[in-house]
């Protein structure tokens, strides 16, 4: 081959790079979805590699969730995460899920708890975050509202650490968060510990694009993705390999 032509190669391709559209991305801080001390996160990451797959560079800008979707529906931005299935409408197009949010209850496996259900949690010192009462619904307060004692705190990291040292009985976090912050300084920390019930339904979280024809195309790279199995090798990065 010429030097000609490698050089000829090396500026298309360099070009190609340099003049990639631009996406610009609106996150919201939800460690570790979406980190914005580091400008990564599950959810963030995953955007960007199919992105990056498509052909496209992003930039990313952090604000509130609200603020994100409206700038999107508005056109001052191109995608938000995380988001949530709605109707597309006129400027805001939901993609299919990026990743299953993981609404969990945990306890110490050396208690041998069973959970059959919410209202199991009537048993239970519950701990979960700020305004989970509203989130989960009649059938989660009922329940608490019953509960040996229930607290909503803000320090949803120190949460793992509360249940092992039996100031609380049962926590209730997205799966993810939970060994997130249990496995920060460890990836291979010891998860048998725990026990994982699952008896909230899985939330799928998606992305919000403003273009229907990048929506569509961004599906099509994110199911190819996905059944390569590079979500997960992203996911692990964050949580450690899981049970």
């Amino acid at each position: 081959m010429s030097k000609f032509f490698c050089l000829l190669i090396f500026v298309i391709l360099f070009s190609t790079k340099a003049y990639a559209k631009e996406i610009r991305i609106v996150a919201t801080d939800y460690p570790p979805h979406v980190i914005e001390a580091q400008k990564s996160g599950m959810d963030l990451e995953i955007l960007r590699s199919v992105l990056h797959e498509m052909g496209y560079s992003s930039t990313v800008k952090f604000v509130p969730t609200r603020r994100a979707m409206n700038m999107v529906e508005h056109g001052a931005a191109d995608v938000t995460v995380p988001a949530f299935f709605e109707e597309d409408r006129e400027g805001y197009y939901t993609s299919n899920a990026i990743i299953d949010y993981k609404p969990t209850v945990f306890t110490l496996s050396k208690n041998s708890h069973s959970l059959d259900g919410l209202s199991s949690l009537t048993a239970h010192k519950v701990v979960t975050f700020i305004g989970a009462a509203g989130y989960f619904g009649s059938e989660f307060t009922n329940a608490t509202d019953k509960a040996v004692s229930y607290n909503e705190i803000n320090n949803v990291d120190a949460m793992p650490d509360l249940l092992m040292m039996e100031r609380y009985s049962a926590v209730v976090l997205d799966e993810n968060i939970f060994y997130y912050f249990y496995r920060k300084k460890d990836k291979n920390r010891d998860l048998t510990v725990f026990d994982a019930h699952h008896v909230f339904p899985k939330i799928e979280a998606s992305v919000g694009f403003h273009d229907q024809s990048v929506r569509d195309a961004f599906n099509e790279y994110l199911a190819k993705f996905r059944t390569a199995g590079k979500d997960k090798k992203i996911i692990e990065k964050y949580v450690g390999v899981a049970r």
